[in-house]
């Protein structure tokens, strides 16, 4: 069953580059259109300057795309690459890429990371809704070849499309509709809460509007929910929950593999096919993309340093609170003696007058 994911990037490619091609992570490491003894992140830079291309903050600086196969299908890293480096051949053949093969997770899987910029020509390379339709659909063919499990992605079970959804469909594009079930799939093959589910379609920009009973799906580019049974019978309450309780207990069909921020796709710039975020969203995903990278770049754990950090500003935040409340009760005791000076000041006024008044 290969699964062909991308996402689109308007950082510098270094730090995914250099993520990807870890020795802990990557068995096997390749590239197209590349020299392999030179840095790979200069070259991309390399070609941007030589068109004048990647200056823009807000311009499509790379691609990166994640391939995986079906655990049943037993795919060895060396077959996994192979695969992936046809793959690269033929949807970007003059295009500068990345491939890496990673096994450090229960399903090896592997990265493409490709150049918004082709070598060549000097033009940005432009994804839209229809072609990465057909290259998910060139995935399944190479996959085929290959001998591994093939999924009909328009066609998931027990799912209700309208006509509108399959005039889109037999045009090679993905409705809104589809773009759900999607994610939705993804998020029950690796998630085994309810509370990781939502939270999983959250880096998605979908919102679950009502889950007690039964599950609504807001998508990002819509106003209105859709209940899950809108888009099929896989997408109601009772059976994702029997998905989720299956992968608690290790059941499922499926591996339940971890999924990093850098292997999400993430639906910010990919051409027309693209499900909108808000921007605040889009800049907190990307400032924990980078930490990722950087944290992985110098060779430490993001996870463990995650937990430092929140440590350090929970430390920071605790000693601030001290120092304010301090000053609230240096103020506070000021203000004190202050109103019993002024008191004793009355009282002393007022004997005076006291006993001159007695005194007549």
């Amino acid at each position: 069953m290969p699964l062909f994911k991308g996402l689109s990037s308007k950082s510098t490619p270094k730090k995914a580059i250099d993520y990807i091609t870890r020795e802990d992570k990557a068995a096997f490491v390749s590239v197209r259109n590349l020299f392999e003894d030179e840095d790979y992140a200069e070259q991309f830079a390399d070609t941007m300057r030589r068109f004048g291309k990647g200056k823009k903050f807000n311009e499509r600086k790379y691609y990166h795309f994640k391939l995986s196969c079906a655990r049943k299908d037993n795919v060895s890293p060396e077959q996994a690459h192979l695969y992936a480096q046809e793959l690269a051949a033929i949807l970007f053949p003059d295009d500068e890429c990345v491939i890496a093969t990673h096994t450090d997770t229960k399903t090896v899987h592997s990265h493409i990371i490709v150049n918004a910029v082709n070598p060549i020509t000097g033009k940005k390379l432009r994804i839209t809704e229809s072609d990465y339709t057909k290259m998910k659909d060139e995935a399944n063919r190479l996959g085929s070849e290959f001998g591994y499990t093939k999924t009909d992605f328009r066609k998931k079970a027990q799912n209700r499309r309208t006509t509108e959804e399959s005039h889109i469909i037999m045009k090679g594009g993905t409705s809104w509709k589809e773009d759900l079930r999607e994610v939705i799939e993804e998020a029950k093959r690796v998630s085994s809460t309810q509370e990781e589910f939502i939270s999983h379609l959250a880096l998605y920009g979908v919102t679950v509007t009502r889950s007690k009973t039964e599950y609504s799906f807001l998508h990002p580019q819509k106003k209105k929910a859709i209940r899950g049974l809108k888009l099929g019978n896989n997408y109601t309450k009772k059976e994702i929950d029997i998905v989720i309780e299956q992968n608690r207990h290790g059941r499922s069909g499926e591996a339940v593999s971890t999924i990093t921020g850098t292997e999400r796709k993430q639906k910010d710039g990919l051409g027309e096919f693209v499900t909108q975020r808000s921007v605040g969203d889009l800049e907190r995903q990307m400032q924990q993309l980078n930490r990722q990278a950087e944290y992985a770049h110098q060779g430490l754990d993001y996870e463990s340093e995650s937990v430092r950090e929140r440590e350090r500003l929970q430390r920071e935040q605790a000693e601030r609170e001290r120092i304010e409340r301090s000053q609230r009760d240096k103020k506070l005791a000021s203000g004190n003696a202050q109103s019993e000076q002024s008191g004793s000041n009355g009282n002393k006024s007022g004997n005076k007058k006291s006993d001159n008044y007695f005194g007549k």
